[in-house]
């Protein structure tokens, strides 16, 4: 059962929640007037609160903030995840939350087998996923709700390396890289942003790995043992906050 609750809308010293929210609150965890409740805007800020106002009709439920707490915003931490089959994404999407990743990715590789080329199917997904998100955050506590993107191709990373960061380490992990740099070997900066790329479970093309070679990625490994994809992304981003320090 989530924690807390989750609600952008909040003006002042009130807060509201309305759908899914209310219908959570209301039906299944039947909060009342007076119930207390402890919430999160997904922007960094935890609130407590006690309910104020039920309105059925409007299907709305008022909030009185009585406490807040601002949490420091984490470095930039990117996931980028070529698009598995078999609905595997709605885990990984959990677990990147839960580990505190800010922004997620999904790509389409050259051995990519999902397909989602319909702006209609892309935009479904997408919501889905944002949904996904919001039940992990409600349930893991992060206070910053992760920014999804909506599936690009693998040859636009070079335009997506354009963002105003200066500082990235930018990690793909591809076990059959004669170059793979063990992970006792990295050199990562506690103050730097972070990429982290894992490839399709074929892995990725030659020229994929040739490309990042050229854009500064580390070719790195988990190891001697094949893992599934959802196992090696909850390894790397496990190995990397615990090196950066925000575990």
């Amino acid at each position: 059962m989530s924690k807390f609750a989750y609600t952008e809308s909040i003006d002042g010293l009130k807060a509201f929640f309305e759908g899914d929210e209310f219908r959570h609150q209301i039906k299944v965890l039947r909060r009342r007037i007076g119930s207390h409740i402890d919430f999160l805007d997904g922007r960094g800020k935890y609130y407590r609160g006690k309910i104020t106002t039920i309105d059925n009709l409007k299907k709305v439920l008022q909030v009185e903030i009585t406490e807040d707490v601002t949490y420091p915003k984490p470095l930039p931490l990117q996931l980028m995840v070529a698009l598995p089959k078999s609905g595997k994404l709605d885990g990984i999407i959990q677990k990147a939350v839960e580990l505190g990743v800010t922004k997620f990715t999904p790509l389409m590789t050259s051995r990519t087998v999902v397909n989602i080329s319909s702006e209609e199917k892309i935009d479904r997904k997408h919501r889905h996923w944002q949904r996904i998100a919001v039940a992990s955050l409600k349930q893991s506590g992060n206070p910053y709700l992760l920014k999804i993107d909506k599936p690009i191709d693998f040859v636009d990373l070079e335009e997506a390396r354009k963002e105003k960061i200066l500082l990235v380490d930018r990690i793909v992990f591809h076990p059959r890289a004669l170059d793979a740099l063990p992970v006792k070997k990295w050199n990562l900066n506690k103050d730097a942003a972070v990429k982290l790329l894992l490839g399709p479970e074929g892995g990725f093309s030659e020229n994929e790995i040739d490309f990042l070679r050229s854009h500064n990625y580390i070719i790195s490994s988990l190891g001697k043992r094949i893992m599934r994809l959802e196992t090696a992304v909850v390894s790397a981003l496990t190995l990397v906050q615990f090196i950066k320090g925000n575990l």
